[in-house]
Protein backbone atom coordinates (compact mmCIF):
# COMPACT_ATOMS: atom_id res chain seq x y z
CA UNK A 1 0.00 0.00 0.00
CA UNK A 2 3.18 2.34 0.94
CA UNK A 3 4.68 1.87 -2.29
CA UNK A 4 1.71 2.20 -4.16
CA UNK A 5 0.58 5.59 -2.51
CA UNK A 6 4.18 6.41 -3.06
CA UNK A 7 4.43 6.16 -6.97
CA UNK A 8 1.02 7.52 -7.17
CA UNK A 9 2.46 10.77 -5.60
CA UNK A 10 5.31 10.80 -7.66
CA UNK A 11 3.76 10.42 -10.34
CA UNK A 12 1.38 13.28 -10.16
CA UNK A 13 4.47 15.72 -9.36
CA UNK A 14 5.52 14.52 -12.85
CA UNK A 15 2.28 15.68 -14.38
CA UNK A 16 2.26 18.89 -12.13
CA UNK A 17 5.41 19.79 -13.36
CA UNK A 18 3.90 19.92 -16.86
CA UNK A 19 1.71 22.55 -15.72
CA UNK A 20 4.33 25.23 -15.48
CA UNK A 21 5.79 23.99 -18.90
CA UNK A 22 7.27 27.19 -20.63
CA UNK A 23 4.49 28.97 -23.30
CA UNK A 24 7.31 28.61 -26.06
CA UNK A 25 7.71 25.28 -25.47
CA UNK A 26 4.05 24.00 -25.97
CA UNK A 27 0.94 25.97 -26.97
CA UNK A 28 -1.78 22.98 -26.41
CA UNK A 29 -1.37 22.26 -22.71
CA UNK A 30 -3.59 24.63 -20.31
CA UNK A 31 -2.04 26.25 -17.62
CA UNK A 32 -3.69 25.63 -14.71
CA UNK A 33 -0.85 26.00 -12.17
CA UNK A 34 -0.84 30.07 -13.69
CA UNK A 35 -4.71 30.81 -13.49
CA UNK A 36 -5.60 28.75 -10.04
CA UNK A 37 -2.03 29.46 -8.49
CA UNK A 38 -3.28 28.73 -4.86
CA UNK A 39 -4.71 25.51 -5.43
CA UNK A 40 -1.57 24.50 -7.16
CA UNK A 41 0.42 25.58 -4.58
CA UNK A 42 -1.45 23.58 -1.87
CA UNK A 43 -1.29 20.38 -4.65
CA UNK A 44 2.39 21.58 -4.35
CA UNK A 45 2.74 21.45 -0.73
CA UNK A 46 0.82 17.81 -0.16
CA UNK A 47 3.33 16.23 -2.81
CA UNK A 48 5.90 17.37 -0.92
CA UNK A 49 4.80 16.48 2.02
CA UNK A 50 4.10 12.78 1.07
CA UNK A 51 7.27 12.72 -0.44
CA UNK A 52 9.04 13.81 2.72
CA UNK A 53 7.06 11.36 4.93
CA UNK A 54 7.20 8.23 2.92
CA UNK A 55 11.52 8.94 2.98
CA UNK A 56 11.38 8.84 6.29
CA UNK A 57 9.24 5.39 6.03
CA UNK A 58 11.42 4.13 3.59
CA UNK A 59 14.23 4.56 5.59
CA UNK A 60 13.12 2.86 8.03
CA UNK A 61 11.44 0.00 6.08
CA UNK A 62 13.41 -0.46 2.72
CA UNK A 63 11.61 -1.29 -0.03
CA UNK A 64 12.80 -3.14 -2.89
CA UNK A 65 15.72 -1.32 -5.66
CA UNK A 66 12.81 -1.35 -8.26
CA UNK A 67 11.48 2.02 -6.16
CA UNK A 68 14.49 3.35 -6.55
CA UNK A 69 14.66 2.66 -10.70
CA UNK A 70 10.99 3.97 -10.69
CA UNK A 71 11.61 7.04 -8.92
CA UNK A 72 14.56 8.14 -10.97
CA UNK A 73 12.51 7.17 -14.06
CA UNK A 74 9.31 9.08 -13.20
CA UNK A 75 11.51 12.36 -12.51
CA UNK A 76 13.26 11.91 -15.75
CA UNK A 77 10.53 12.00 -17.17
CA UNK A 78 9.14 15.27 -15.58
CA UNK A 79 9.77 18.92 -16.89
CA UNK A 80 11.94 21.28 -14.98
CA UNK A 81 9.09 23.35 -13.89
CA UNK A 82 10.66 24.70 -10.81
CA UNK A 83 14.09 26.59 -11.77
CA UNK A 84 15.48 27.21 -15.19
CA UNK A 85 18.96 26.50 -14.92
CA UNK A 86 18.66 22.93 -17.27
CA UNK A 87 17.55 25.66 -19.79
CA UNK A 88 20.90 27.89 -19.23
CA UNK A 89 23.14 24.85 -19.52
CA UNK A 90 21.74 23.58 -22.94
CA UNK A 91 21.57 27.49 -24.16
CA UNK A 92 25.16 28.19 -22.89
CA UNK A 93 26.21 24.41 -24.35
CA UNK A 94 24.78 25.76 -27.95
CA UNK A 95 26.96 28.62 -27.75
CA UNK A 96 30.00 26.80 -27.47
CA UNK A 97 29.51 23.78 -29.78
CA UNK A 98 27.38 25.08 -32.29
CA UNK A 99 27.93 28.51 -32.65
CA UNK A 100 31.77 28.11 -31.90
CA UNK A 101 31.88 31.13 -29.33
CA UNK A 102 33.58 31.16 -26.39
CA UNK A 103 30.87 31.56 -23.55
CA UNK A 104 32.79 32.84 -21.05
CA UNK A 105 33.04 36.05 -23.43
CA UNK A 106 29.66 35.97 -25.55
CA UNK A 107 26.50 36.09 -24.05
CA UNK A 108 23.78 34.41 -25.19
CA UNK A 109 21.54 37.30 -25.95
CA UNK A 110 24.47 38.11 -28.29
CA UNK A 111 23.59 35.52 -30.61
CA UNK A 112 21.32 36.74 -33.70
CA UNK A 113 18.22 35.10 -33.75
CA UNK A 114 18.48 32.27 -31.29
CA UNK A 115 15.33 30.83 -30.53
CA UNK A 116 16.72 29.47 -27.18
CA UNK A 117 16.39 32.61 -26.30
CA UNK A 118 12.58 32.46 -25.65
CA UNK A 119 12.91 30.31 -22.50
CA UNK A 120 16.35 31.07 -21.41
CA UNK A 121 16.65 33.42 -18.00
CA UNK A 122 19.94 33.94 -17.95
CA UNK A 123 20.65 34.64 -21.43
CA UNK A 124 22.71 38.39 -20.69
CA UNK A 125 25.35 36.50 -18.35
CA UNK A 126 27.93 34.68 -19.60
CA UNK A 127 28.87 31.37 -18.35
CA UNK A 128 28.50 30.60 -14.82
CA UNK A 129 29.90 27.56 -14.16
CA UNK A 130 33.39 26.22 -14.92
CA UNK A 131 35.07 24.45 -18.02
CA UNK A 132 34.87 20.56 -16.51
CA UNK A 133 31.02 21.18 -16.75
CA UNK A 134 31.22 22.71 -20.52
CA UNK A 135 33.07 19.31 -21.27
CA UNK A 136 30.27 17.00 -19.50
CA UNK A 137 27.56 19.19 -21.38
CA UNK A 138 29.17 18.29 -24.88
CA UNK A 139 27.69 15.03 -24.55
CA UNK A 140 23.95 15.68 -24.08
CA UNK A 141 23.77 18.47 -26.31
CA UNK A 142 25.38 16.57 -28.85
CA UNK A 143 22.94 13.71 -28.43
CA UNK A 144 20.42 16.07 -28.41
CA UNK A 145 20.84 16.76 -32.13
CA UNK A 146 19.04 20.39 -32.23
CA UNK A 147 16.06 18.98 -30.68
CA UNK A 148 15.11 20.79 -27.80
CA UNK A 149 13.01 18.29 -26.06
CA UNK A 150 15.50 15.06 -27.02
CA UNK A 151 18.24 17.48 -25.52
CA UNK A 152 16.18 17.85 -22.24
CA UNK A 153 16.37 14.37 -21.69
CA UNK A 154 19.35 14.20 -22.69
CA UNK A 155 20.74 16.21 -20.14
CA UNK A 156 18.27 14.97 -17.42
CA UNK A 157 19.14 11.60 -18.38
CA UNK A 158 22.56 12.08 -17.95
CA UNK A 159 21.71 13.31 -14.30
CA UNK A 160 20.29 10.26 -13.49
CA UNK A 161 23.76 8.13 -14.19
CA UNK A 162 25.46 10.39 -12.18
CA UNK A 163 22.54 10.09 -9.43
CA UNK A 164 22.81 5.94 -9.97
CA UNK A 165 26.76 6.37 -9.82
CA UNK A 166 26.63 8.34 -6.64
CA UNK A 167 23.99 6.11 -5.05
CA UNK A 168 26.75 3.24 -5.77
CA UNK A 169 29.47 4.71 -4.43
CA UNK A 170 27.79 5.02 -1.40
CA UNK A 171 26.63 1.35 -1.46
CA UNK A 172 30.44 0.85 -1.65
CA UNK A 173 31.35 2.60 1.14
CA UNK A 174 29.27 1.78 3.58
CA UNK A 175 27.17 -1.75 3.11
CA UNK A 176 24.26 -0.41 4.30
CA UNK A 177 21.15 0.34 2.05
CA UNK A 178 19.48 2.71 4.45
CA UNK A 179 22.84 5.30 3.79
CA UNK A 180 21.84 4.69 0.39
CA UNK A 181 18.16 5.54 0.56
CA UNK A 182 18.74 8.45 2.70
CA UNK A 183 20.52 9.74 -0.88
CA UNK A 184 18.36 8.40 -3.68
CA UNK A 185 14.84 8.65 -2.16
CA UNK A 186 15.46 11.86 -0.51
CA UNK A 187 12.54 14.38 -2.20
CA UNK A 188 15.09 17.00 -2.62
CA UNK A 189 17.74 14.72 -4.50
CA UNK A 190 15.17 13.60 -6.79
CA UNK A 191 13.75 16.97 -7.42
CA UNK A 192 16.37 18.65 -7.73
CA UNK A 193 18.70 16.52 -9.61
CA UNK A 194 16.81 14.42 -11.98
CA UNK A 195 13.13 16.82 -12.75
CA UNK A 196 14.61 20.19 -12.47
CA UNK A 197 18.59 18.79 -13.61
CA UNK A 198 20.83 20.65 -11.25
CA UNK A 199 24.67 20.13 -11.97
CA UNK A 200 25.81 19.55 -8.41
CA UNK A 201 25.29 15.82 -8.14
CA UNK A 202 28.75 15.88 -10.84
CA UNK A 203 30.63 18.35 -8.67
CA UNK A 204 30.06 15.77 -5.57
CA UNK A 205 30.97 12.92 -7.40
CA UNK A 206 34.02 14.17 -9.19
CA UNK A 207 34.98 15.53 -5.28
CA UNK A 208 33.96 12.54 -3.09
CA UNK A 209 34.74 9.30 -5.22
CA UNK A 210 38.11 11.23 -7.18
CA UNK A 211 40.45 11.60 -4.75
CA UNK A 212 42.92 14.57 -5.50
CA UNK A 213 42.30 14.84 -9.38
CA UNK A 214 38.54 14.50 -9.07
CA UNK A 215 38.28 16.97 -6.03
CA UNK A 216 40.51 19.57 -8.14
CA UNK A 217 37.75 18.85 -11.25
CA UNK A 218 34.86 19.30 -9.49
CA UNK A 219 36.15 23.15 -8.59
CA UNK A 220 35.87 23.54 -12.55
CA UNK A 221 32.19 22.18 -12.49
CA UNK A 222 31.35 24.78 -9.37
CA UNK A 223 34.10 25.79 -6.66
CA UNK A 224 31.99 24.88 -3.61
CA UNK A 225 34.30 22.42 -3.32
CA UNK A 226 37.49 24.22 -2.92
CA UNK A 227 37.31 24.27 0.71
CA UNK A 228 37.28 20.75 0.94
CA UNK A 229 41.63 20.89 0.18
CA UNK A 230 41.89 21.58 3.85
CA UNK A 231 39.95 18.72 4.84
CA UNK A 232 41.31 15.84 2.38
CA UNK A 233 43.25 14.02 5.41
CA UNK A 234 40.09 14.75 7.53
CA UNK A 235 36.97 12.13 8.86
CA UNK A 236 34.06 13.10 6.31
CA UNK A 237 32.02 14.80 8.72
CA UNK A 238 34.35 17.69 7.94
CA UNK A 239 33.34 17.39 4.91
CA UNK A 240 29.81 17.87 5.44
CA UNK A 241 30.34 21.10 8.00
CA UNK A 242 33.03 22.95 5.59
CA UNK A 243 30.25 22.12 2.85
CA UNK A 244 27.28 23.71 5.26
CA UNK A 245 29.13 26.76 5.93
CA UNK A 246 29.92 27.58 2.19
CA UNK A 247 25.96 26.92 1.81
CA UNK A 248 24.89 29.18 4.65
CA UNK A 249 27.39 31.76 4.82
CA UNK A 250 28.80 32.35 0.68
CA UNK A 251 26.02 31.36 -0.72
CA UNK A 252 23.89 33.77 0.22
CA UNK A 253 26.58 36.80 0.00
CA UNK A 254 26.56 35.31 -3.83
CA UNK A 255 22.43 35.35 -4.12
CA UNK A 256 20.35 33.05 -2.05
CA UNK A 257 20.13 29.51 -0.38
CA UNK A 258 19.02 27.95 -3.72
CA UNK A 259 17.02 24.65 -2.71
CA UNK A 260 19.69 22.01 -4.93
CA UNK A 261 22.94 23.90 -3.13
CA UNK A 262 21.51 20.60 -0.56
CA UNK A 263 22.59 18.13 -2.85
CA UNK A 264 26.05 19.07 -1.49
CA UNK A 265 24.97 18.16 2.03
CA UNK A 266 22.77 14.83 1.56
CA UNK A 267 25.53 13.30 -0.73
CA UNK A 268 28.05 13.94 2.11
CA UNK A 269 25.51 12.62 4.95
CA UNK A 270 24.65 9.66 2.79
CA UNK A 271 27.98 8.06 4.00
CA UNK A 272 28.11 9.17 7.23
CA UNK A 273 27.19 5.69 9.83
CA UNK A 274 23.79 6.93 10.74
CA UNK A 275 24.68 5.60 14.78
CA UNK A 276 27.10 8.73 15.37
CA UNK A 277 25.73 11.39 12.97
CA UNK A 278 22.32 11.19 14.59
CA UNK A 279 21.97 15.24 14.58
CA UNK A 280 23.41 15.56 10.90
CA UNK A 281 21.16 13.33 9.56
CA UNK A 282 17.78 14.67 11.02
CA UNK A 283 19.49 18.48 10.38
CA UNK A 284 19.51 17.41 6.51
CA UNK A 285 16.43 15.90 6.45
CA UNK A 286 14.18 19.09 7.93
CA UNK A 287 16.94 21.49 5.95
CA UNK A 288 15.62 19.56 2.54
CA UNK A 289 11.99 19.68 3.22
CA UNK A 290 12.58 23.28 4.66
CA UNK A 291 14.71 24.29 1.14
CA UNK A 292 11.80 23.00 -1.15
CA UNK A 293 9.28 24.92 0.62
CA UNK A 294 11.24 27.85 -0.89
CA UNK A 295 9.11 27.41 -3.90
CA UNK A 296 5.77 28.07 -2.15
CA UNK A 297 5.96 31.75 -2.70
CA UNK A 298 7.08 31.95 -6.50
CA UNK A 299 4.06 29.17 -7.04
CA UNK A 300 1.34 31.40 -4.77
CA UNK A 301 2.30 34.66 -6.53
CA UNK A 302 3.90 33.91 -9.42
CA UNK A 303 6.64 36.36 -9.36
CA UNK A 304 9.93 36.34 -6.95
CA UNK A 305 10.46 39.51 -5.88
CA UNK A 306 8.09 41.92 -3.74
CA UNK A 307 7.75 40.00 -0.39
CA UNK A 308 8.97 36.78 -1.58
CA UNK A 309 12.72 36.90 -0.65
CA UNK A 310 11.36 37.22 3.17
CA UNK A 311 8.96 34.90 3.18
CA UNK A 312 11.38 32.77 1.45
CA UNK A 313 13.67 33.22 4.50
CA UNK A 314 10.85 33.04 6.79
CA UNK A 315 9.70 29.19 5.59
CA UNK A 316 13.25 28.28 5.79
CA UNK A 317 13.93 29.56 8.81
CA UNK A 318 11.09 28.78 10.65
CA UNK A 319 11.38 24.60 10.27
CA UNK A 320 15.13 24.76 11.02
CA UNK A 321 15.09 27.17 13.86
CA UNK A 322 11.96 24.99 15.31
CA UNK A 323 14.06 21.63 14.81
CA UNK A 324 17.41 22.84 16.30
CA UNK A 325 15.21 24.30 19.67
CA UNK A 326 13.65 20.87 19.83
CA UNK A 327 16.72 18.95 19.32
CA UNK A 328 18.65 20.79 21.49
CA UNK A 329 15.74 21.05 24.08
CA UNK A 330 15.04 17.27 24.21
CA UNK A 331 17.93 15.66 22.68
CA UNK A 332 16.05 12.72 21.56
CA UNK A 333 17.96 9.29 20.92
CA UNK A 334 15.94 8.32 17.65
CA UNK A 335 18.04 7.78 14.97
CA UNK A 336 16.98 8.13 11.47
CA UNK A 337 18.90 4.76 10.57
CA UNK A 338 21.36 2.65 11.97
Amino acid sequence: MAIGIYIISLLALGVFSYGYIDPHLSTILPYVAYYHRPLATVVFFVLLTSLFSFYIYFIKHPPKIWVIIAAAVIMLFSYPALTYDLFNYITTAKVLYMHHENPYVVMPIEIPNEPYLAFTRAANKVALYGPVWLAISALPHFVGGGNIWATILAFKFMNVLAYAGFGYIVWKRTKNIHNVLFFALNPLVLIEVIMNGHNDIYMMVLAIAGGYLGLIASWFVKGATLPLVFVLKKPLVWTYWILAAVFFIVAPIREELYPWYAVWLVTTASLLPGKTNRFIHWFTFVLTFALELRYIPYLWMGYYEGPGPILRTFLTAVHVGVFLILYLWKKPKLQLFS
